[in-house]
């Protein structure tokens, strides 16, 4: 990057950079297909967590109990596809305020620019906010904003300050346990729908394994709570099981096959339409 000066924004020109090294990368929309082959190294990404904060500030925190479990679940799905452990990281944190973050004064005449947190001095200024250098170029003096406050008005979600919400980010390393490693892989392979009524086929386990997994039907697969099925059922010794949706108004929504371990843990999912046509090779 340094050599061609290109930028990393988009992510494409970071993507080939991975790719050349021999990385595979892949997609972060639909990862059903697209899991890579359990060999070497992969690099997948989740979200737009980020763009969502500074969009819709508050807001984002309804959305978080989703996005950690889609994060939990694609985990799982690389594990199953014989990655042997995933390692979760993120650039930065963030500070969300409902209602906007305490307010404090920088007059524009003594900045060159002025974000949320943080503001560039202009040369020669006398602020009264402390001023650090920036790593890139020490000779770059920045001022910081005090505790959680902001230089702007109205801003709910921001981030580029000195606050340990902001500056500790996890590394997260998820390895199989005993059991999971020594399972076998399940894959869908038949969803049939008659009326209100699913049936689903596994393939990939064995009798005892499948009589100890079960099946839910949900609009959101990492949440239980948004189960539509009457009950999640065990599969048979076959790997068959057949859910009802009781709610006929939920004919023709979209929905997810999600199959779960006996911890109630999600191993396999596939998108289907309730009452929808017969759905193959998932």
């Amino acid at each position: 990057v340094a050599a061609t000066g290109q930028s990393l924004k988009g992510g494409q020109v970071l993507h080939k950079l991975l790719t050349n090294a021999g990385w595979q990368v892949v997609g972060n929309s639909d990862w059903a297909g697209d899991l890579g082959n359990g060999q070497g190294t992969v690099w997948a990404e989740f979200g737009d967590i980020d763009s969502e904060g500074h969009t819709r500030g508050w807001k984002l925190a309804k959305e978080t109990e989703r996005l950690l479990d889609e994060v939990a679940l694609h985990v799982l799905q690389l594990l199953d596809a014989g990655w042997e452990s995933v390692q979760i990281v993120t650039d930065h944190g963030w500070l969300l305020v409902p209602g906007g973050l305490p307010k404090i004064e920088l007059l524009s005449v003594l900045a060159e620019n002025k974000w949320g947190r943080c503001a560039a001095v202009k040369a020669g200024a006398t602020v009264k906010e402390r001023l650090y250098p920036w790593y890139w170029n020490p000779s770059q003096q920045f001022a910081l904003a005090d505790g959680i406050s902001c230089f702007r008005a109205g801003i709910e979600y921001a981030h580029g300050g000195l606050s340990l919400q902001e500056c500790l980010t996890l590394q997260l390393t998820v390895t199989p346990a005993a059991a999971a490693a020594s399972a076998q892989p399940v894959t869908i392979t038949d969803i049939r729908w008659k009326r209100q009524r699913c049936t689903i086929v596994i393939a990939g386990s064995s009798a005892e394994q499948s009589e100890a997994l079960r099946a839910d039907l949900r609009t959101k697969p990492g949440s239980a709570d948004s189960s539509i099925a009457v009950n999640p059922k065990p599969f048979n010794s076959s790997g068959v099981v057949s859910l009802v949706v009781e709610e006929e108004d939920l004919a023709g929504e979209a929905a997810v096959v999600v199959v779960l371990d006996a911890a109630g843990q999600p191993l396999a999912q596939a998108h289907t339409i309730v009452g929808g046509e017969p759905h193959h090779g998932a």
